[in-house]
């Protein structure tokens, strides 16, 4: 059966010209070619141990582009687990041709061509016509082959284990059977731990291709090294040839200049000299090269042993030096050597000098410091007899200063004293008077309050009286006279409630009246204090003068406006905190005068209310009554 392909990875095309793309790694494994809608391309397969991927290049031979669809080493598995034929990792190279047959392309959202995985195997063309293979509809329960060229009984065997692995029916087993569920479990963990130790085998595998390939490495660079050093060498022989050579050329370009110049002189001496020097001329023309080069390479030879020659003199000579220049820097370290004892010994001397001084200048430091410190303890001791009496006449002064400050706060307590008691007498007469007047007030709303019973009483013992002499006639004055005297009642009530009302409100303004008198009390009493303090610190300053203890003196005075400006925070604290609490107490005022006002005005509507509920209460007795037989309708009190 056709496995479920996996989406495609689309990757953007290569853009190297190169059959191998530069960001695919690994090592060839496997290679052929595909013809991909009417194209020609090598598919290569890279395997990749590092990054556990697997790399499917096409190469195109028309325009030498390459394109690649990596598939990791799951990737790659899943695409095989439901076939089983090819579920089996050592038929490698049935699974590439299986993932090459189905590769093709499609175009990606910029419209370039990508490579990707089909669901099926792309159709193969030919030169002449394009061969559709047609797909035979595949039979209910029977998937239909994608492996390779199988015989008959080969593919019955397979369709009856697939039969037999059927999904559905193996579930159905399983539940059943729960000796099976265990024994599908145990297989399922084998399978895991024997891929995972596949897995392992394979990173163990890779590992130590890894290790052989950089030890490989490690030969190649040795090897490259050597033969780096071995050309180096050669160019320095071949240099050094050259330059043979070309010092032979000139000998020989030298020779030359100077035959021509005896061949020039011999010319002009006589035709004999010239039949010599071509004759010789001839003898130099048949050298043949072989010869000539058989002189450079003996002239080279001979150079080389001169050569060496000079080395073995010149190094001769240069140990021989090299051992006189060795004998002279003994010679020069020896008189080195004394002379540094001899600066040593004037040193030493020179060290033991300075220090002598030092030690003198020291000597002499300790004697000046000790005779400063005797003339130190005696300035100490004429200073602390100064500071002593010093002292004593800034004790006596601040005595003087603390006693008239002690005089003063003892007037000062004593008038404070007398005003808080005069202000407690004057708050005690006021309480008294509110308390007389509140006691009068109560007597008055007592002696009203039962004058006002007594009306009704009377009231309702004149509508009894009347009710009773008029039962048996059908009049209707009686509600007329009690709507009259209900009337005046109301009336009643309305003054007493303004009375009332103008009494508090002149208790309040008394009450206003008292506290702006107060605070104008205690603001006077303050600015007296003030022009008193600073009278008081002007004639401190006269009689202080300039004497030693005029610091101490600015101290305390300092110290006594700090305790000043103390006084008048706390004091200005204080008053503010009065002044909130009176206002707090108009604030309760206010609002006790308010809620009085609703209740007198609630009340009037209140008793209005009541007073129609009683008129209409005392008309249906009245019609009741009336409407009862004669005789029936009098009090119990009157039957007898």
């Amino acid at each position: 059966p056709s496995p479920p392909s996996s989406p495609p990875l689309l990757l953007l095309p290569a853009t190297a010209m190169a059959r191998r793309p530069d960001d695919t790694r690994g090592s060839l494994i496997f290679q052929q070619g595909k013809e991909i809608e009417g194209d020609f391309y090598i598919v290569a397969v890279y395997d990749d141990p590092a990054t556990c991927t697997i790399s499917f290049s096409a190469y195109e031979l028309e325009n030498d582009c390459t394109f690649t669809y990596p598939l990791t080493y799951s990737q790659f598995d899943a695409l095989f687990q439901y076939d089983s034929e090819l579920m089996n990792p050592a038929n490698q190279d049935g699974r590439f041709q299986w993932v090459i047959d189905r590769l093709d392309f499609v175009q990606d959202k910029r419209g370039q061509k990508v490579l990707c995985l089909g669901e099926e195997a792309t159709a193969e063309f030919d030169d002449d016509e394009e061969l559709v293979q047609e797909q035979p509809k595949k039979e209910a329960g029977m998937p239909a082959p994608s492996g390779g060229k199988l015989d008959g009984a080969t593919r019955a065997k397979l369709l009856k284990e697939l039969d037999t692995q059927d999904d559905a029916k193996l579930h159905a087993a399983l539940v059943k059977s729960e000796g099976a569920r265990k024994r599908f479990v145990a297989e399922l963990h084998s399978k895991r731990n024997l891929e995972q130790l596949k897995a392992s085998q394979r990173l163990q595998k890779a590992d130590e291709e890894r290790e052989a390939r950089i030890a490989k490495l490690e030969i190649i660079k040795a090897q490259q090294k050597a033969k780096a050093e071995a050309h180096k060498v050669n160019e320095e022989a071949k240099k050094s040839t050259m330059a043979q050579l070309e010092v032979l050329m000139k000998q020989k370009e030298a020779q030359a200049i100077r035959r021509l110049i005896q061949e020039k002189d011999a010319q002009d001496r006589g035709s004999g000299a010239q039949k010599d020097a071509a004759r010789q001329r001839r003898k130099m023309q048949e050298r043949s090269n072989a010869e000539v080069r058989a002189i450079e390479e003996e002239r080279a030879q001979q150079q080389a042993r001169k050569r060496e020659e000079q080395v073995e003199r010149r190094a001769t000579v240069v140990l021989k030096r090299n051992r006189q220049i060795a004998e002279q820097i003994r010679e020069d370290k020896l008189k080195e050597k004394e002379y540094q004892k001899k600066l040593r010994a004037v040193k030493d001397e020179m060290i033991a000098e300075v220090w002598k001084q030092k030690t003198m200048e020291r000597l002499k430091r300790e004697e000046q410091k000790r005779e400063f410190q005797r003339l130190e303890d005696v300035r100490d001791g004429v200073n602390r007899e100064r500071e002593l009496r010093r002292a004593k006449e800034q004790a006596q002064q601040i005595t003087a200063i603390c006693t008239a400050m002690e005089e003063e706060k003892e007037a000062t307590q004593k008038r404070r004293e007398k005003l808080r008691k005069d202000y407690l007498i004057d708050l005690k007469v006021q309480a008294s008077n509110r308390a007389q007047a509140a006691r009068e007030q109560a007597r008055r709303q007592e002696l009203r309050q039962s004058r006002i019973q007594e009306r009704e009483d009377a009231r309702l013992r004149k509508f009894r009286e009347s009710q009773f002499m008029d039962t048996m006639r059908s009049s209707r004055a009686a509600p007329d006279v009690m709507q009259i005297t209900a009337g005046g009642g109301e009336r009643f009530l309305e003054v007493t409630a303004k009375a009332t009302t103008a009494s508090i409100k002149e208790e309040e303004a008394k009450q206003k009246t008292f506290e702006a008198d107060e605070r104008k009390k205690r603001q006077a009493e303050r600015d007296e204090k003030q022009k008193r303090e600073e009278a008081k610190q002007s004639k401190m300053q006269q009689l202080g003068g300039k004497t030693p203890g005029q610091t101490e003196l600015f101290r305390m005075t300092t110290w006594r406006e700090e305790e000043e400006a103390k006084k008048l925070r706390l004091q200005e604290s204080r008053t503010n905190r009065d002044l909130q609490r009176e206002q707090h107490m108009r604030e309760l005022m206010a609002k006790a005068g308010q809620r009085q006002e609703l209740t007198d005005r609630l009340e009037t509507t209140r008793d209005e209310r009541n007073a129609a509920r009683e008129v209409n209460r005392q008309q249906a007795v009245i019609d009741r009554i009336k409407a009862m037989p004669v005789g029936c309708g009098l009090p119990n009190v009157f039957v007898y």
